[in-house]
């Protein structure tokens, strides 16, 4: 009789036999429930943020997630209003960086010093037919800062060079050295 019992409590305590008719199934099921509930939050609360995340990259540039009142510039575009003269480009990377090379008649407008540095190039912003913002390139989110808080000041004509100074420079654009832009 002890033996029958001692088999019989055996059973009931981590026998595979004891897991209720759908057990594994039903927590498979609701682990799956949450993980796809949990992705669809997700990509509607990225879809509905402004610095959102693209899901999908199209073309072959990186971009970077644009503020409403900032637009994108490209490149030859960037190239094309440097030469032209047509922009007045901010680096909006740290004095350090821009000191040691810069896109020719860039001036230095971190985001760290934006409330400093903003004062002494206020008429320059105003004036300007466009604003082209850059830092190093796409990891870097500088250029974005300053720009949204230049959109403060003026709603019009601001420029994000996505790319940054790191294609500049690989195209084979001129830089200058220096604290002077």
């Amino acid at each position: 009789m002890a033996a029958s019992q001692t088999r019989g409590k055996q059973a009931s305590r981590g026998s595979p036999h004891n897991v209720p008719r759908g057990g594994i199934a039903a927590i498979a099921a609701g682990a799956l429930a949450i993980l796809v509930g949990s992705a669809a939050l997700g990509v509607v609360v990225n879809h509905l943020s402004p610095r959102r995340i693209p899901l999908f990259i199209q073309g072959s540039e990186e971009t970077l997630p644009l503020a409403p009142g900032m637009l994108s510039m490209s490149l030859q575009q960037a190239m094309e209003a440097s030469e032209a003269e047509t922009a007045l480009f901010l680096d909006a990377r740290s004095p350090d960086e821009y000191e040691q090379g810069h896109i020719p008649g860039a001036l230095n407008l971190p985001p760290s010093d934006f409330e400093d540095r903003f004062l002494d190039i206020v008429d320059a912003v105003e004036t300007a037919p466009s604003i082209v913002v850059y830092c190093q390139g796409t990891e870097c989110s500088d250029a974005i800062e300053t720009a949204e808080r230049l959109l403060e000041v003026r709603s019009d004509n601001i420029f994000v060079f996505e790319a940054g100074l790191r294609a500049w420079v690989s195209a084979g654009g001129p830089v200058a050295e220096g604290l002077e832009p």
